[in-house]
């Protein structure tokens, strides 16, 4: 029973790390934009933040799984990577963007949830985890607010 358990947490691990693979290429993809402006900010510190994440992620995974000697850390979901990155470059405006990259970080999020129940409340995987989920949550709400600037935008034209 334990085994599945182990082998479950090493699956999902293997999950977040890609998952962190594809926010690095999504911001990196969004960084090559033009007229990002003052956002361009943003997108470098989530292009950072997933190149950390992921080798924070490594360790963890190294950790569960002792050797790193299987595949699957580096095999992308390619399908959905891939629809993801023709959504962004098909993204005219930064509003558009922060809503093709909120959704990324939207998954990422939930997959981190669903890691963390599996793992002890004070262990230190836990705790580093529950920092990204920090910094995730903080660039969320950022292209949260970004995705919104352009609604508000529309409606208030409309309005007038």
């Amino acid at each position: 029973m334990e085994d599945v358990r182990g082998n479950e947490i090493v699956q999902m691990i293997g999950a977040l790390w890609n998952e962190q693979k594809n926010r690095e290429l999504l911001y990196l993809e969004a960084l090559r934009k033009d007229s990002m402006g003052p956002f361009r900010r943003l997108l470098s510190q989530g292009h950072v933040s997933a190149v950390l994440f992921q080798k924070e992620i490594k360790s963890i995974y190294d950790y569960f799984k002792c050797f790193l000697t299987d595949r699957e850390l580096g095999e992308t979901n390619q399908i959905a990577n891939k629809v993801s990155l023709q959504s962004l470059r098909n993204a005219d405006d930064k509003e558009q963007v922060a809503g093709c990259l909120k959704k990324i970080e939207e998954a990422t999020l939930q997959l981190y949830q669903k890691l963390r129940v599996h793992l002890e409340k004070d262990s230190e995987t836990r705790m580093v985890l529950d920092e990204h989920l920090v910094r995730i949550s903080e660039f969320y709400e950022s292209l949260c607010k970004l995705e919104r600037g352009n609604k508000r935008t529309i409606s208030l034209h409309a309005a007038a």
